[in-house]
């Protein structure tokens, strides 16, 4: 069994590692002669080796028709969206599974490490992530992924250019250059297929958590994380931004292109870029929405118990320290009834600051920051540097 998958296979929680294009993509590099490498180094070089797959033959067929520098509007190398889809964004896409795999799994695991996860429910939250599993690795998943992306890939490029005008992949409006044609079959399906399947596994990812919101989880009202206990969720999330980072640097690409050689404006789509990346932001942290019920219900039910506890305690301390005559014969100082009244006190403040969603604003802003840094060179265009810096800056400490 190849090292990458072994590793995988031990947890049963890899919710999204693995599945059928794992092997493929593990045999893209050798494995050294003194021993296996580790998950994470095979992740590594498979990125590596899938990147110079696909930007190699373009830079060869480019220079053999004479459209790497020169001849068309947009030679190859002046290509920048060409450049980021085949060296950044392709390995960028692999390699993610390093830590998004990590902190899935990290969170799936806590489910039992802090007992939320009553005896009872055990054999159940097995079988949710059994079949998780069994989805991750369903090679009709991931044959229906490849149909979609070589549709896509043939509306993209010959119903809808990415660019007006020649370039390198089409110098001429007869038709694709030998270049064109690695491109279309190769580099554009490979970099859609990689997107398509995470968006299926973050989508199987948000399935799992749907199933385990419906469990009796034991969370409780009086957590510091004001979550219930459900607060380490939360640091999945900036794992995430790896995605982002990727997605958004093809993105930013593309508009640079069209900046460049076609004359446009930032402007005309800095709403859209903006867009894109609050959607992305949206869909990478919605499966946690999918506790708000049980933390509204935890909310609710938690304030309704310890007002009535707070009512009650308070009513007896009020009938012995004030109301009674023989409490004139007690020393109140020292006492624990006023440690307990304080107790009570800040546990109810606790109970009132549960969040709807497990989901710390530090956690979502470093998942947020990686998808906005694509973009700050093109924002330089219509915004001074001094002023961009202060914004960045800004963004970071609230990320801190």
């Amino acid at each position: 069994m190849d090292p990458a998958e072994s590793i995988v296979s031990a947890s049963p929680h890899a919710v999204v590692e693995g599945g059928p294009g794992a092997a493929l993509l593990a045999r893209l590099h050798r494995k050294k002669a003194d021993g296996n490498l580790s998950g994470a180094s095979n992740l590594i070089w498979s990125g590596i080796m899938l990147a110079l797959i696909s930007w190699v033959p373009l830079l060869v067929l480019s220079l053999v028709e004479g459209v790497a520098l020169n001849g068309p509007k947009i030679p190859f190398f002046h290509d920048i969206a060409a450049q980021v889809r085949s060296l950044i964004a392709i390995p960028l896409l692999i390699i993610a599974e390093i830590p998004v795999g990590s902190s899935t799994r990290t969170a799936a695991g806590r489910f039992l490490t802090t007992h939320l996860v009553r005896e009872k429910d055990l054999d159940r939250f097995d079988e949710i992530f059994a079949d998780t599993l069994r989805r991750r690795d369903s090679k009709i998943a991931e044959i229906v992924i490849l149909l979609i992306v070589y549709l896509g890939s043939f509306l993209v490029v010959f119903k809808a250019p990415f660019q007006a005008g020649s370039t390198w992949f089409r110098p001429e409006s007869a038709g694709l250059s030998l270049a064109g044609y690695w491109y279309v079959l190769i580099v554009i399906p490979v970099f859609q297929f990689l997107v398509y399947r995470w968006l299926y596994r973050l989508l199987l990812w948000f399935r799992c958590l749907r199933a385990l919101a419906k469990l009796d989880l034991a969370l409780v009202p009086t957590h510091p994380d004001r979550a219930g206990g459900l607060g380490f969720l939360s640091q999945s999330l900036p794992a995430f931004g790896v995605l982002l980072f990727a997605v958004s640097s093809v993105a930013s690409a593309t508009l640079a292109n069209r900046i460049l050689f076609d004359g446009e404006k930032l402007a005309d789509y800095q709403y859209g870029f903006a867009v894109l990346i609050v959607v992305l932001m949206l869909f990478f942290a919605s499966p946690l929405l999918v506790f708000t019920p049980k933390l509204l219900a935890l909310k609710e039910n938690g304030l309704h118990q310890y007002g009535e506890l707070a009512s009650s305690y308070n009513q007896a301390f009020q009938s012995k320290w004030l109301e009674s005559a023989a409490s004139r014969d007690e020393r109140l100082l020292g006492t624990g009834d006023l440690q307990s009244q304080a107790a009570l006190e800040s546990s109810f403040q606790v109970v009132r600051e549960i969040r709807p969603v497990p989901i710390e604003l530090g956690d979502l802003m470093s998942m947020i920051v990686p998808g906005i840094l694509p973009g700050l060179p093109l924002i330089l265009t219509i915004m001074p540097a001094s002023l961009l810096l202060k914004a960045v800056l800004k963004l970071a400490q609230t990320a801190a």
